[in-house]
């Protein structure tokens, strides 16, 4: 009897041990789920939301201290893109299936990089890397690297405004490259002195 009772104890500690690393195997495939479907963002509001819930579910997990810098950074972004003098919405943020470098460039703009944002102005100026041409999408993701504090967009942007006719713009954006340390060319004329 005294067999019986030890082996059903066993099996009932095997039984247990067996649900444990189940229930932990689970836990490890749903922190996996979150932090991927963060990874995959490019929405800074979605990364936001995604970042949080990473944090909340696996505060000391693997990703965590990742999780908080890109929660705290897309936020920041939210904050640019709410202003009134950037003209980018979420469908600027949408990826393209053709070429991952773009959703990495969208997803580094997501996340604050005034690189990346000027490097997206460029690929929707000359229509490159899977993205159709778009005047205006030059010029919202300028804006963006503008307002985080990209001189040489800054100037761009005056020289833009200028070309458009738009001198009240071509001045506020040419006093802000001044103001961010850019130091604008002189002016040449075309007469011969």
């Amino acid at each position: 009897m005294s067999k019986n009772v030890f082996a059903s104890v066993m099996l009932g500690m095997a039984l247990c041990m067996g649900h444990v690393q189940a229930q932990q195997g689970r836990a490890d495939d749903t922190e996996t789920e979150v932090r991927v479907a963060a990874l995959q963002a490019l929405w800074p509001a979605d990364l936001v939301r995604l970042t949080t819930e990473y944090v909340q579910q696996y505060p000391r997990g693997p990703w965590a201290d990742v999780a908080r810098n890109w929660q705290r950074r897309a936020a920041d972004t939210m904050r640019v893109l709410n202003r009134g003098d950037v003209h980018l919405y979420r469908s600027a943020f949408q990826g393209t299936g053709e070429e991952a470098s773009v959703n990495d460039e969208i997803r580094e703009a997501a996340l604050g990089s005034q690189a990346a944002a000027v490097r997206l102005a460029y690929k929707y100026q000359k229509g490159e890397g899977g993205l159709t041409r778009d005047e205006n999408r030059y010029v919202g993701w300028l804006q963006f690297a503008s307002v985080l504090g990209n001189a040489a967009a800054s100037y761009e942007l005056a020289l833009y405004f200028r070309k458009e006719n738009q001198p009240a713009l071509a001045s506020q954006y040419e006093a802000r490259a001044v103001s961010l340390g850019y130091n604008p060319p002189l002016a040449l004329d075309h007469v011969r002195k």
